[in-house]
């Protein structure tokens, strides 16, 4: 799946590691990255009940807009 940053508004946190997870932008994104989504009033964004993300790709542009190739972790 691939997720574009079509608002500003979106949280993206990276996990740092011992349950620690950071803000960051998606521009920044590497491969292999463990990511969380959340919306602007805090609801995570879920795939089949899975709120956290594996980035396959680092971030790259299309269209003009930020985006990554993404799979759930289950």
């Amino acid at each position: 799946m691939i997720l574009k940053q079509v608002s500003d508004n979106l949280k993206i946190f990276k996990d740092m590691g011992m349950n620690k997870w950071r803000e960051t932008k998606m521009a920044d994104l590497k491969k292999g990255t463990r990511i969380r989504i959340y919306s602007p009033n805090g609801r995570p964004l879920e795939t089949g009940g899975d709120e956290t993300f594996i980035t396959l790709t680092d971030a790259f542009l299309k269209l003009g807009q930020w985006a990554v190739e993404v799979r759930a972790t289950s």
